[in-house]
């Protein structure tokens, strides 16, 4: 993980922390992991700053004002849609942060994650407007992979009938022959990884060392406390020790966030390359692998395959 000696979070005032990255990566963790802190709020996914201002937001993303109520109910202030929708009425998105940040205490933060930042560059630009501290959560591709095509497996087969579940399989076995090892979905899921943290990437170019850090959730899951103690250095507030043994909330909304992550009773180092199972590295795009390299993803060693 990259570190400063100067730390973002020596202003008194409340500000923003983003975590971005790719769906799928890890961000409902490091963000339950941060919410843990006595000085961060961290509600599900906002998705905030893909909009230029409230109204749009509430229109085109309806389902993120339970992340807006949430966010009142973690510090204690429950409120309503009705009271936020006059509240906030012609506020621009920058504008609405600005107003979130006075109902914190001073020195606190609200966290906000959201992958569907990663998208477009617009969006990213937006954010910068309120100089908050950006946290890059890398995962490795087929990690990523692997999460996205179970879990649209899983929903998948929920809502289908039986005869058409027993086929599955061997559907997925001629898409992956016709796909260069990798299905459809698993291919289109790449393609968004790759895009992402290009995106990303570029992005944070231009943003100071002071207020970034890129962390890989493969290191999360296998060192928490030395990733989340390095993170704490990065941002300037003290680690707690709770924040390793982060609380499992209730089932969350599946379009806010990892519908999955109440089944988890704690952090499992083997997510770091449970991948490995199923997928090969060979079977990524050259692409794909030459952003790996340059974004500091180790590739293991290659399988010797039979002839």
């Amino acid at each position: 993980m990259e570190t400063n000696t100067r730390t973002w979070a020596a202003q008194p005032d409340s500000r923003l922390i983003v975590i971005l990255s790719s769906e799928r990566s890890g961000s409902t963790l490091l963000r339950v992991m941060l919410g843990e802190h006595s000085r961060i709020v961290a509600p599900q996914e906002m998705f905030l700053l893909r909009y230029a201002d409230f109204e749009t937001w509430r229109a085109q993303k309806p389902v993120a004002m339970e992340s807006l109520l949430e966010f009142f109910l973690l510090l204690g202030r429950p409120s309503t849609e009705s009271s936020l929708d006059a509240s906030y009425r012609g506020s621009s998105t920058v504008e609405v942060y600005r107003k979130l940040f006075d109902h914190l205490a001073q020195g606190m933060f609200l966290l906000d994650k959201t992958p569907a930042y990663a998208n477009d560059s617009a969006t990213l630009t937006r954010s910068a407007g309120l100089s908050p501290f950006y946290i890059w959560l890398i995962r490795h591709p087929l990690g990523v992979i692997d999460s996205h095509v179970r879990l649209k497996s899983k929903l998948r087969n929920n809502n289908r009938p039986l005869p058409r579940r027993m086929l599955q399989p061997l559907r997925d076995v001629v898409e992956r022959w016709t796909g260069g090892g990798l299905g459809a979905l698993a291919r289109e899921r790449e393609t968004k990884w790759l895009l992402q943290n290009m995106n990303v990437r570029n992005f944070l170019r231009h943003v100071p060392a002071t207020n970034k850090a890129v962390l890989h959730f493969e290191d999360l899951v296998r060192s928490p406390e030395a990733i989340i103690t390095g993170l704490c250095t990065s941002i300037g507030i003290e680690p707690e020790p709770q924040m390793v043994r982060p609380e499992t909330r209730q089932v969350m909304n599946p379009n806010l966030g990892d519908p999955n992550f109440y089944l988890h009773s704690g952090i499992d180092s083997q997510l770091a390359e449970s991948w490995a199972a199923r997928y090969d590295e060979v079977q990524l795009r050259a692409e794909t692998l030459q952003l790996m390299h340059q974004i500091g993803i180790p590739t293991r060693r290659p399988r010797h395959r039979a002839a």
